[in-house]
């Protein structure tokens, strides 16, 4: 790079590095007040909280990186503009693609980021968010059991213990469950082990007995067991599951979902859409670049400023983006996985027709006034 290229390249780094630093905090304190009753009811200390939240900056900064980019890009050639320093570059000769270089290199650095944390960063974080979450409710459900206390472990169902020992085990039982209204039942258990599992915190029962109150108001019924389980989540069953979302898997798992599994087959469709959302995602980054030049450099120079300009090229940037989205659902409804791709290809291809025809015409309209 020359002296030039570097100089154009520190002027759009700079304002990048605060707008993606300035958005991802402020994106970042909303997404992360969404899981503050992880501190509240676990009882969980600032530093768990902190490292938590950590967890989802990466899938913050796969949407926030572009548009960091775009607002970085505007600014910075508005300010080249404002000090006339592009003026005096295309009075030294400079073209249009040799200011414009610089820009797309930074691009080429975002998409690239951007394709990281869209591929490896993002799934690899997210499953080990699920899986803190998940031990921390483990973990709370067994401090909460002591000795010789009657525990209410979310709603409708009371545990009691008469000794609780080290590693999550327990002696002497008694469990009232009366979540499903029309079916409470008690059981009576001489020992018992807390473990985490894919369902969330269960509690496993060894020697022991359940009973049943008919709906109908019958003889209760007492059924013996030597093993049975409980799961003593806070939280709904399903929603405490570790299956596996969207946006904690990786790649080949989107594009060739298990359809054995019944959720998988349900949402196939829409897996391999992300799937390939993922991939094709990088590319606004020179979708956004590309509206940016074009707004500022791609016209002649104004001298009541480029005002007009910018809200244009915000306005193109914004429709370009739900474009790309209008495209992951058709393509999700109707399987053209092509459209997610040639979205922002075709919008890549429209803009660098577009500077390139408008250089021609300023070097052919150059000539005529010579």
């Amino acid at each position: 790079m020359t002296r030039l290229d570097r100089y154009i390249f520190r002027q759009c780094l700079t304002p990048f590095l605060y707008a993606l630093g300035i958005a991802t905090v402020i994106v970042w304190m909303t997404q992360s007040l969404q899981r503050a009753d992880l501190l509240v009811d676990y009882h969980q200390s600032l530093g768990v909280f902190a490292r938590l939240s950590a967890l989802i900056l990466p899938s913050l900064l796969a949407i926030i990186l572009p548009f960091a980019l775009f607002a970085a890009a505007l600014y910075a050639l508005q300010r080249l503009h404002a000090d006339s320093e592009i003026a005096v570059m295309f009075a030294a000769g400079v073209s249009r693609f040799r200011i414009a270089a610089p820009l797309l290199l930074l691009a080429f650095a975002c998409a690239l980021a951007t394709l990281w944390i869209n591929l490896d960063l993002m799934p690899r974080t997210y499953r080990q968010l699920k899986q803190e979450i998940a031990q921390i409710r483990a973990d709370f459900a067994s401090a909460v059991l002591r000795s010789g206390e009657f525990v209410s472990v979310g709603e409708g169902l009371t545990i009691y213990v008469d000794e609780a020992r080290p590693g999550g085990q327990f002696v002497g039982l008694l469990i009232h469950d009366y979540r499903d209204p029309d079916s409470p039942r008690a059981y009576m258990a001489r020992r018992g082990v807390l473990r985490d599992t894919d369902a969330g915190p269960v509690l496993y029962l060894a020697e022991g007995n359940v009973q049943r109150a008919p709906s109908d108001g019958g003889a209760i019924e007492i059924t013996r067991f030597d093993e049975t389980a409980i799961n003593v989540s806070r939280f709904n069953p399903r929603s405490a599951s570790l299956q596996l979302e969207m946006t904690e898997r990786y790649l080949p798992e989107l594009l060739r979902p298990d359809l054995s599994k019944p959720w998988d087959r349900m949402n196939a469709a829409a897996l391999i859409a992300e799937g390939h959302n993922r991939l094709a995602a990088p590319l606004y980054a020179f979708v956004y670049v590309l509206i940016a030049l074009y707004a500022l450099i791609g016209g002649p120079y104004n001298r009541r400023g480029y005002a007009l300009r910018i809200l244009a090229a915000c306005a193109a940037a914004g429709a370009a983006r739900v474009g790309g989205f209008l495209a992951q659902s058709l393509a999700a409804a109707t399987g053209a996985w092509w459209a997610i791709h040639a979205a922002p290809l075709l919008m890549i291809a429209v803009m660098a027709v577009l500077l390139a025809d408008l250089r021609r015409f300023h070097a052919a309209s150059q000539a005529g006034a010579a």
